[in-house]
């Protein structure tokens, strides 16, 4: 007898769309529950993330309701899990198992059972985890065949429970393989039906599949494929005639009543995919050609289990962005006071997606990242309730690369500069409406861009009409080779450029420009940070070069109350080689939108141009970004007319439905004429007032 344990994960993320959650709950979550509840022979394991459950909760109650009957009938084994999602392998311990805590008497007050396992989110494991989740009562997990693989076991000896313990605290593992995750739903019913077979027949006792719930209708193609002509509703029945030598089982009494194989001590690990996303995108792509190579020559299989990518934790490396978020959430969770409300927008902010990137939205998809910050605020805010100072001041190296940045808290901006990243300005959050302007993603190479540019189509492959999103490669929107440019750099504001004079806008915006200056990524070196009664002024200075000159930039920015910034610079000349060409400051921030109306730039406070626009104006002394629905703008003024640059920063990703653009964020590059001989002087300098209406 073959013991087939099915568990269906399904989540949507913090600051998701209503109408995707909709979509989730109508195509494929509810369908779901129905087609189990007409076939009770079958059981599953399924878990909902904290997200998914609240929304529900509030909007889909009888959905909610006959998940709560397939769970009293004994067809439904509950996992639980993070609350909110987090990788909870990348938080801290103490947020871990608050989380989990949180899961676990949400699933007993709702639903009345006490959950024996929890979903491992992305399976990202770390060997701590059993340590960092003693004593929560939860008993098993499920991660990939990757992960026995990597830790020395053969394909056939994967099919069953084992046991892990860290510090002699034990935790059962059960492994679902690549193989089931590319056949459920994806192939017909009895292909399926014949794997399955194939195992009972080589006397394997459990197969095991763990997965995402929105293949089973959100994904193309699978609500019409699994759904409505029947796929899950045929699959069932299936394993219902095979009784004689198939049967479903929930997770949890598999661990309990199986006898354990054996003792397991895995590495560091994740889902095949994930490693290579991980990697560099151009390891990526030596590492999906290694693979091509392998599985072209017949020889995948047996060195499958010695070739692996990258840990999760590097995407903390490949994305700055990432970086960011995640080192401002380890700062909030040491320095908050453990308060509820405290700890529920931490929590929130920790939810994964945000954070990574593979083969669709993630990191790309700047509503998350918003929703992100937007917790993070929330709860940097209720910190700082309780403290005397309305001013604070923080010199540390919050990112983690070994140099200290410069944390600014007024009572409505949070700032940050990093000294050695060209004095850059990489957070400028206004606290009251909890949003981060300078929230901004970094034009990079991916290694799924090759496919834009050599055109791939998706062809027919005559099985179903539903397959992997791994198998996706059709364009969503047209011209996309066009919007393939990359920056040089990460982005950020307050940085400093110098261009030919006859530069322009256009080349500007494609990374074809000549930069002269060697300021953009240079460390300065800070002179002065300074708290006073209404602000702080920090004080930058770097020796650097300008083409053949050598040249001295002393550049200040002072954070003031009501949303107000001034920055300064001073440039000298030190040599005998003259200075001549367009000193430009870069200020890269978001209106969240490009395609909305009420977002837009204004010029002079008269002439409008729009968010999707690449251009340039003269001779301006005010330049502001309207953000109408979210009622705030950020006002820059001139003491000295200066020309203006500006253009969207487009990405190309892939999505659910394809490659598509995304917008990122708008560059600004404020330019001023600088013409200096040895010994001479000239000096720039603009306000910024960010304020909500």
């Amino acid at each position: 007898m073959l013991n087939l344990v099915l568990a269906i994960h399904c989540h949507q993320p913090v600051g998701n769309f209503d109408h995707v959650f909709e979509m989730a709950c109508n195509q494929s979550y509810h369908p779901i529950l129905e087609i189990l509840h007409e076939n009770p022979l079958v059981r599953v394991g399924i878990h909902m993330s904290g997200p998914l459950l609240e929304w529900i909760e509030a909007h889909r109650p009888a959905t909610l309701d006959l998940l709560g009957s397939l769970v009293e009938k004994n067809q439904v084994e509950l996992l639980s899990g993070g609350f909110f999602e987090p990788l909870l392998a990348t938080i801290p311990a103490r947020d871990a198992r608050g989380q989990v805590q949180m899961m676990n008497e949400y699933l007993e007050k709702r639903f009345g059972c006490r959950p024996k396992g929890f979903w491992l989110t992305e399976r990202i494991w770390d060997p701590g985890l059993p340590l960092v989740l003693a004593g929560s009562g939860l008993q098993y997990t499920i991660v990939d065949d990757t992960h026995f693989y990597y830790a020395g076991l053969k394909p056939d000896h994967i099919y069953g429970p084992y046991v892990t313990e860290k510090e002699g605290k034990t935790l059962s593992l059960l492994a679902t393989p690549m193989t089931m995750r590319y056949l459920i739903p994806f192939k017909p019913v009895e292909e399926v039906m014949g794997h399955l077979r194939h195992l009972e027949q080589s006397e394997k006792k459990v197969a095991v599949y763990g997965d995402d719930g929105e293949k089973f209708g959100l994904w193309p193609g699978t609500n019409e494929w699994v759904i409505k002509k029947g796929w899950l509703q045929g699959f069932f029945r299936a394993v219902a005639e095979n009784s004689d030598w198939l049967q479903t089982r929930a997770p949890g009494d598999i661990v309990e009543e199986m006898r354990p194989l054996g003792r397991i001590y895995l590495p560091q690990a994740s889902y095949e995919e994930m490693t290579e996303w991980a990697l560099p995108s151009d390891r990526t792509e030596a590492l999906e050609g290694i693979v091509a190579s392998l599985k072209e020559n017949g020889q995948w299989e047996h060195w499958r289990p010695f070739i692996r990518g990258g840990v999760w934790d590097n995407f903390l490396v490949k994305y700055d962005e990432a970086n960011r978020m995640h080192k401002k959430m380890l700062l909030l969770s040491d320095a908050h006071p453990g308060s509820p409300e405290c700890s529920e927008y931490l929590w929130r902010a920790q939810c994964n997606c945000a954070y990574w990137h593979g083969v669709f939205g993630g990191l790309y998809l700047g509503h998350l990242r918003r929703a992100v910050y937007q917790n993070l605020l929330r709860a940097q805010e209720c910190m700082c309730r309780e403290e005397d100072s309305a001013i604070h001041v923080q010199q540390l190296d919050m990112d983690k690369d070994g140099e200290e940045e410069i944390l600014i808290q007024t009572p409505d901006l949070s700032i940050g500069i990093s000294p050695c990243r060209g004095g850059g300005v990489f957070e400028i959050s206004h606290i009251p409406l909890a949003l981060n302007l300078g929230d901004v993603l970094t034009r990079r190479y991916e290694a799924y861009h090759r496919r834009v540019k050599e055109g791939v189509r998706d062809n027919e492959n005559g099985e179903s009409d539903a397959r992997s999103i791994h198998e996706m490669t059709t364009g969503k929107d047209e011209n996309l080779e066009e919007a393939l440019v990359y920056d040089r750099y990460t982005r950020s504001s307050f940085l400093d450029h110098f261009l030919p004079f006859g530069s322009s806008v256009e080349d500007y915006a494609s990374s074809q420009y000549r930069e002269l200056g060697d300021f953009v990524e240079g460390s300065y070196r800070v002179r002065k940070v300074s708290r006073e009664k209404d602000g702080c002024l920090v004080a930058l200075k770097r020796e650097g070069r300008v083409d053949a000159s050598t040249l001295r930039i002393d550049k200040e920015l002072y954070v003031g109350t009501k949303g107000k910034i001034n920055a300064q610079w001073e440039f000298s000349c030190l040599n005998d080689v003259p200075v001549s060409c367009l000193f430009g400051v870069e200020w890269d921030l978001t209106l969240f939108s490009d395609r909305d109306p009420e977002r837009y730039y204004l010029i002079n406070g008269e002439r409008r141009r729009e968010a999707a626009e690449t251009g340039n104006e003269e001779d301006v002394r005010a330049f502001s970004m309207v953000n109408g629905p979210d009622r705030i703008s950020a006002a820059f003024s001139f003491e000295k007319p200066a020309a203006v640059w500006f253009f969207p920063l487009m990405t190309v990703s892939m999505s659910e439905e394809g490659f598509e653009r995304i917008y990122q964020g708008s560059s600004l590059l404020f330019i001023y004429p600088v013409t200096l001989a040895r010994g001479q002087t000239d000096r720039f300098s603009c306000d910024l007032r960010v304020a909500s209406s």
